[in-house]
């Protein structure tokens, strides 16, 4: 709010700076430009008001000052951060059961694709002619991703919306996956690395596709790196599966850390930058791979994460994203999230709730008639005020009906029934 001087100061500034801006405020001007039916109006209008001149039915709250408060109605206002931001648990396990099926797809189609791939010479690649042959790079491009993405999951792991940001890590990664399915299926091209020893194509009787499938598992098993000594299968070229993880991981870390750990954003991205190059100069990959990779997976990223961040693009009509296949998916996922998500973390297991499950859950000794000891009672003195049991006769001028006789009873036991008794 400005008032006084400031106000004028603010009228005469934007005077001959051009158009005015809105201005909620209450130092006793009206700017000429605004009118009844003007888009530019007010968002309160202006005025020298008193605590008498407060209208009731306004819903405005004066104090004699500049400031207004606006009431909220009380059955409009969601102070519960499980109501802004829900959990929706169920959600987040049906995206992370998409990325497996997504991530086995990829094996199976690479099966597949293994026995039409061309034997002939690699492609010309401009940054292979200006790169030496570096056959250790495509190890420690895997540390690498292994390192960014293992960061980036006790990032969410610490992260006070986990289950939020897990469900959009597994959407957009199965969304890339499935996506890679395809150009990898459509398309394929010699192996890069004239050196890399795959393995025998299937032949004759041994060429069905249960051998295929057999064979694909046995990459899942090594998850596909070349770290476990399994995959030894050829074809999966466009676009590359190792710029999917170091991009989406240093996306995500960017994204959901706080941000003043710019060191960490930069240290990332600069890991991405080295493993892209490693991964190219291992001809691991062919150049054109590792950026098709990179443009699909940062426009994906940043498409998701505006229309997660602003509900009213969504529903706007010149919103061309509504037309993306996955669209339906995404209101799916995000219909009930109306806000970007705080950077804001917490302890997964605190240490007190884990005590008090534990206490919970360990029995109070008890006596042969089920009643707590004199050491559990003092220990826990909401255990004294125990219903009386079955075999117990209700003293005289005592309420309640005894309940049935209780041999094991918990902590929580004692501590919720308590039993009111006169006389």
């Amino acid at each position: 709010a400005a008032t006084g001087s400031t106000a004028a100061a603010a009228v005469a500034g934007e005077s001959t700076a051009g158009p005015s801006r809105r201005i909620c405020a209450g130092g006793g001007y009206v700017n000429e430009e605004y009118s009844s039916d003007s888009d530019e109006s007010p968002l309160i209008d202006p005025g020298n008001s008193s605590p008498d001149d407060a209208d009731e039915d306004d819903g405005l709250a004066r104090d004699g000052s500049s400031a207004v408060r606006i009431r909220i109605p009380e059955e409009e206002r969601r102070c519960d951060p499980h109501q802004r931001y829900p959990k929706e648990r169920g959600k987040t396990l049906l995206a992370v059961a998409m990325l497996i099926v997504a991530g086995v797809s990829n094996v199976i189609v690479l099966s597949v694709i293994h026995e039409k791939v061309p034997e002939t010479d690699p492609l010309p690649d401009f940054l292979f002619s200006l790169t030496p042959y570096y056959p250790y790079g495509l190890n420690l491009t895997e540390y690498i991703m292994l390192s960014s993405f293992g960061a980036m999951a006790l990032l969410i792991l610490f992260h006070r919306h986990r289950w939020i940001v897990l469900r959009r890590l597994a959407v957009i990664g199965s969304l890339l996956y499935f996506g890679r399915c395809v150009t990898m299926f459509v398309t394929q091209v010699p192996v890069a690395d004239p050196h890399w020893n795959c393995t025998p194509k299937l032949k004759g009787e041994n060429a069905t596709f249960a051998n295929v499938l057999i064979r694909a598992l046995k990459v899942v098993t090594g998850l596909g790196l070349n770290l476990g000594g399994k995959h030894t299968l050829c074809g999966d070229y466009i676009y590359s599966g190792h710029t999917i993880v170091l991009v989406v991981s240093a996306l995500f870390i960017g994204q959901y850390s706080p941000r003043r750990w710019r060191v960490v954003h930069v240290f990332s991205w600069m890991m991405t930058l080295i493993g892209m190059f490693l991964l190219i100069m291992s001809r691991g990959h062919y150049t054109i791979d590792v950026i098709i990779s990179y443009f699909v997976c940062t426009r994906l990223f940043y498409v998701y994460h505006t229309m997660a961040a602003m509900p009213s693009l969504r529903i706007s009509p010149q919103n061309h994203h509504r037309k993306e296949i996955w669209w339906k998916l995404f209101e799916f996922m995000e219909g009930r999230i109306m806000r970007p998500l705080p950077r804001k973390y917490d302890n997964p297991f605190p240490l007190r709730q884990c005590i008090a499950l534990i206490r919970h859950r360990s029995p109070i000794p008890a006596n042969s008639d089920g009643a707590p000891t004199v050491a559990a009672a003092a220990d826990n003195p909401a255990a004294a005020a125990v219903p009386p049991s079955a075999s117990t006769p209700l003293l005289p001028g005592s309420v309640g009906v005894a309940p049935a006789r209780v041999t094991h009873r918990t902590r929580a036991d004692y501590g919720s029934r308590i039993v009111a008794g006169g006389g």
